[in-house]
């Protein structure tokens, strides 16, 4: 008896290492496949020459659309389409800003926030210098009236992460615009929130109230720049010209390719970022990566000829950064046709070397995905935590979908967002072939092993 029970434990232990055994061979092959291809870099490249500046509404976006969607045809994906829908949209043709002052004018550089308004003649006012929303609550009612403000609160660099670097300042950007209108501003400057001292502007999107004024984001330097001028004549001036439109609706896409599932076709796994980029900028690490990564994912599993259980979909997304339109359309379209989402994996945190998944999801869900970090520690996954997915998959939770956020290591991502510098040659082919790697990989071990993930009605 014993010796039948010896056996049988083996047995059980041989055919519990197996489909591991399995999976780590084909994760393997899935690096060895990336790791041997150059076509995500390539398309990122054509995106970041040809398109560059591809915010909502633009030409260029059109242009990046149909160049992927060229791509997933020829490489052969069984569902390739536009996701029609309107929305609202905005144009900036050009910024300038001045320093107005008996030595002459010295123009800064900077960008236009948006959907900032235009200016109609230029508009000419002293300016206010203040350090944040606090700041600017705490000054005598008045005193800005007729002025325009100019926030100046750097950001934290003494902080290890440069998203919450970031965020120690984004809310002059995101939200003083509309504070400083309420006040009787009549313009905002503000100052870029980004981690070097250069001369490249940071744009962004602002969230305005009911009256909206001309803001504009000027470089770091420039921002010490009038810093120091206004500490000696308190009484400048500065001269803002922002040409802009406004467009009511309009129609635009998201780009949707599948790979149809041989068990579970009509459950889909969602891997995608966004195909837009800031007017000023090509767009590489923001977010043209993860959309080229994404796409990467559907090659993989098509080169490899992973059997997949379920659909695998790839969404690049339109109008995450100024109206997150996109991804609020693509979970219209899952309520009112019934898509069951199966889980949704966003790349939007630049392409460099990977670090980590994050997962918004039940305990039950996060155990299952946190088990397969051993399989992927060897390829530079050192962490799966619980956290947030993404802003273009977030609208998906309200129907009880499992986010994921895949990460990267954030020390240079902020010396570029938003700005002129994110160009294509500050991309690393052999980080952007890991990425592509890391979220094939993943994707393959939630396909195979995730079955035991609990879906609620889609059609809530």
């Amino acid at each position: 008896m014993k010796i039948i029970l010896l056996l049988l434990s083996l047995s059980w232990i041989c055919n519990s290492a197996y489909p591991q055994e399995k999976d780590d061979i084909m994760i393997r092959k899935i690096f060895d496949n990336v790791l041997l291809s150059d076509e995500a870099y390539n398309n990122l490249e054509y995106l970041c020459k040809h398109a560059p500046g591809r915010l909502l509404g633009s030409e260029e976006s059109l242009i990046a659309l149909e160049y992927l969607k060229n791509y997933f045809e020829e490489m052969g994906a069984d569902t390739v389409f536009l996701q029609e829908y309107k929305t609202p949209a905005w144009k900036c043709h050009s910024t300038v800003v001045s320093i107005l002052s008996e030595q002459g004018d010295l123009r800064l550089r900077a960008d236009a926030l948006g959907p900032s308004p235009s200016t109609t003649d230029g508009l000419i006012s002293e300016v206010v210098e203040v350090q944040g929303l606090e700041d600017l609550k705490s000054r005598k009612p008045g005193s800005v009236a007729g002025k325009i403000v100019f926030f100046n609160r750097p950001v934290d660099m003494t902080l290890i992460n440069t998203f919450r670097i970031y965020g120690s300042a984004v809310d002059q950007r995101h939200r003083g615009p509309a504070l400083a209108a309420e006040l009787g501003a009549v313009g905002v400057l503000v100052r870029s929130v980004g981690t070097r001292i250069d001369t490249f502007p940071h744009t962004g999107s602002t969230r305005y109230g009911d009256k909206k004024i001309p803001a504009a984001a000027i470089s770091v330097v420039d921002a010490n720049i009038l810093s120091e001028v206004l500490k000696k004549d308190q009484k400048l001036r500065a001269r803002m010209v922002i040409e802009a439109e406004v467009m009511e609706e309009i129609t635009t896409y998201n780009l949707i390719a599948d790979i149809r599932g041989h068990e579970k076709p009509d459950e889909y796994i969602v891997v995608g970022g966004h195909i837009d980029a800031w007017y000023n900028s090509p767009g590489a690490h923001d977010d043209g990566i993860g959309c080229v990564q994404s796409a990467d994912v559907l090659r993989i599993f098509r080169e490899l000829g992973i059997n997949n259980k379920r659909s695998i979909r790839a969404i690049m997304f339109m109008d995450e950064e100024l109206y997150q339109s996109g991804g609020a359309a693509y979970a219209e379209y899952t309520r009112n046709n019934g898509i069951i989402n199966y889980l949704a994996l966003e790349a939007d945190a630049g392409g460099f070397t990977p670090e980590g998944f994050m997962v918004d999801a039940p305990d039950s869900v996060f155990k299952v995905i946190e088990s397969f970090l051993p399989m992927l520690e060897p390829y530079g996954i050192n962490y799966i935590r619980k956290g947030g997915g993404g802003v273009d998959i977030g609208p998906l939770k309200e129907f009880g979908v499992p986010l994921m956020g895949y990460r990267t290591d954030s020390q240079r991502y902020m010396d570029l967002h938003h700005s002129a510098y994110d160009t294509f040659d500050k991309v690393h082919i052999r980080e952007l072939q890991l990425g592509s790697g890391c979220m094939a990989s993943v994707i393959y071990l939630i396909d195979r092993n995730g079955d035991n993930f609990s879906l609620s009605d889609p059609g809530l």
